[in-house]
């Protein structure tokens, strides 16, 4: 039985005690993703940021988590205790404030945040557990898909990534219940993935991710 990690929806990163940054996702992949996995008969462990929604998945057992520190720090210690896959389906936020303010912070005036950039989740996924088979996802923004494909192969290479999903969220937007992706290997071998329900991706996906894992058996 192979063991999956998948990380899934956005997270808030905290200005105040009332207010965040964040994103739209609606962590819909990953538990297309998870639900896929589970149902072609894998272990399934999901760490899930602050998602509106939270579907029923039977046998899936969920880390709940808000911000990208704490989904860093989860996935970490879910990883230590040995799985053989990590996808990295959430939109982890890029940027956090430098120091989030005790109470509310006054409505008046003007507003200037300092942020520092997060930890990227699957480059230290992969620097402390290099056994585990890493999949990325990487949203542009407009791109043609030549340079979305190229952008998402220079992340996988830069990381030591295996796989890695790359979609336009122009196209494409977060939250959307289908998606259209390109899936990219460590050889830079490109499947396309057409316009469908994420649910037919997600399985796909996992298909993908199974025959990879056979050819690194043998």
């Amino acid at each position: 039985m192979t063991r999956f990690l998948i990380s899934a929806g956005p997270t808030q990163e905290p200005i105040d005690d009332v207010r965040f940054i964040t994103n739209a996702s609606s962590g819909a992949m990953g538990f297309a993703l998870a639900k896929a996995a589970a149902e072609r008969g894998h272990k399934v462990t999901m760490v899930v940021g602050p998602v509106a929604v939270m579907p029923s998945l039977r046998g899936v057992r969920v880390v709940r988590v808000r911000t990208a520190g704490e989904m860093a720090r989860a996935v970490e210690c879910e990883l230590s205790t040995g799985f053989d896959v990590f996808i990295s389906a959430a939109a982890v936020g890029d940027y956090t404030p430098v120091k989030a303010v005790k109470g509310k912070l006054s409505s008046k005036g003007g507003l200037v945040l300092r942020l520092k950039p997060t930890k990227k989740i699957t480059r230290l996924a992969k620097r402390k557990f290099p056994r585990v088979f890493v999949v990325a996802f990487k949203a542009e923004y407009g791109v043609p898909a030549g340079r979305l494909v190229a952008r998402a192969f220079e992340k996988l290479a830069s990381e030591g990534l295996d796989l890695i999903v790359a979609n336009d969220v122009m196209q494409n937007r977060m939250g959307a219940k289908s998606t259209d992706a390109y899936v990219i290997g460590g050889s830079g071998e490109v499947v396309h993935m057409p316009h469908a329900r994420k649910a037919v991706v997600a399985r796909r996906l996992v298909r993908v991710i199974e025959s990879c894992l056979c050819r690194a058996a043998f």
